[in-house]
């Protein structure tokens, strides 16, 4: 990052959620109430930080199966990019750090095994729109706690919900905190640059037909992201706002993940590992209607599942038949049984919120 980037130091602080301001949880609990002298965004962070669905991320794709390549970032190492990146941002720019850290911390908690393909498939298997920011936010309320949830803060749950724009513009809310829009742009630097890497790593793309673009960014992944935060930093500071769109370096990053669309995500799972995916959370799907009758949504369970996990049974499945139900997702899903759990609603009202 430049020399001169102490004179943006705090540039922001005016802007900074207040952590005394929040609209509180949905309950009033004696585990929250025991801590109640802590920063409500510091509890925020540490509950997810310590939740079984931040662990499993370690079992979960961010774009290229682990198994590739044991240098491969999965999902959990992703998110742990942008909790640091939006930690370092909230600190210069003066905003809340604890706020920028709880909600990157919980921003791909629902996440599906194998990354995007797995989110895709589960709104072919359902005929709905199933999105992984949504199911977040359901994972932290609903099924966190054997269904007793995490308790978050609405800004904590507001910044998760707010955090995917998927191939569209970086346009930020204008209604959510500056966190969640920094925690926003953290999140698309983080993987935009890392998934480059990664791409590169395993041979997926050559280096050599890199755009020439990439080459405006710096020579490896450290420069490319220290120069791109850079310019979001004295951006937004110029604003008075988190702001990345109106500099050079914001419609060039615009051009490089345009790209990284059209060359690597959009074409990147070929139609015999995307049919075999299909047919396993199919099979899988069917298993768990037949087997809990009813009790359980069949989506919920496999949205929750690890790549592992859905690898081994559905070996198991076609292969005599299951033989033990030792499983992670198991013991999910055996918490929530009876329960009606709406997958594709957030249920996030400032109403239900309590100061």
């Amino acid at each position: 990052m430049k020399n001169d980037t102490v004179y943006f130091k705090g540039s922001l602080s005016n802007k900074a959620f207040i952590s005394s301001n929040s609209l509180g949880r949905r309950f009033d609990n004696d585990i929250d109430l025991a801590y109640d002298f802590l920063d409500p965004f510091f509890l925020d962070r540490e509950k997810i930080r310590l939740s079984k669905s931040y662990r499993r991320l370690a079992d979960k794709t961010q774009v290229f199966p682990p198994d590739l390549h044991s240098n491969v970032r999965n999902r959990l190492i992703h998110t742990n990019d942008v909790v640091n990146l939006a930690s370092l941002l909230a600190s210069i720019l003066g905003l809340n750090v604890y706020l920028s850290e709880s909600i990157a911390y919980g921003h791909d908690i629902g996440h599906t095994p194998f990354g995007h393909l797995g989110e895709r498939l589960i709104c072919d298997l359902s005929g709905k729109k199933f999105a992984h920011h949504v199911m977040s936010v359901v994972v932290a309320q609903k099924i966190e706690r054997k269904g007793l949830g995490l308790n978050l803060s609405y800004e904590t749950l507001e910044g998760i919900l707010n955090h995917s724009r998927g191939s569209g513009d970086m346009n930020i809310n204008n209604i959510a905190t500056e966190e969640s829009n920094l925690v926003m742009f953290s999140d698309k630097i983080a993987y935009t640059f890392s998934d480059l890497n990664d791409a590169i790593r395993i041979g997926y793309i050559n280096e050599s037909k890199f755009p020439k673009i990439v080459k405006y960014f710096g020579k490896n992944q450290r420069e490319r992201i220290l120069n791109v935060s850079y310019d979001l930093i004295k951006e937004s500071s110029e604003e008075g706002k988190i702001s990345f769109s109106k500099s050079e370096t914001s419609k060039k990053f615009s051009e490089l993940r345009n790209w990284m669309y059209e060359k690597v995500y959009l074409i990147l799972d070929g139609e015999d590992y995307k049919n075999q995916i299909y047919n396993d959370l199919k099979n899988i799907s069917l298993f768990v209607t037949d087997h809990y009758e009813g009790k359980v949504n069949p989506y919920l369970a496999i949205s929750c599942m690890t790549d592992n996990e859905v690898r081994k049974f559905s070996s198991h499945l076609n292969n005599g038949g299951i033989k033990d139900f030792n499983y992670g997702f198991i013991e999910i899903i055996n918490s929530l049984l009876g329960r009606e759990i709406n997958i594709f609603n957030p249920d996030l009202e400032k109403k239900d919120f309590k100061n």
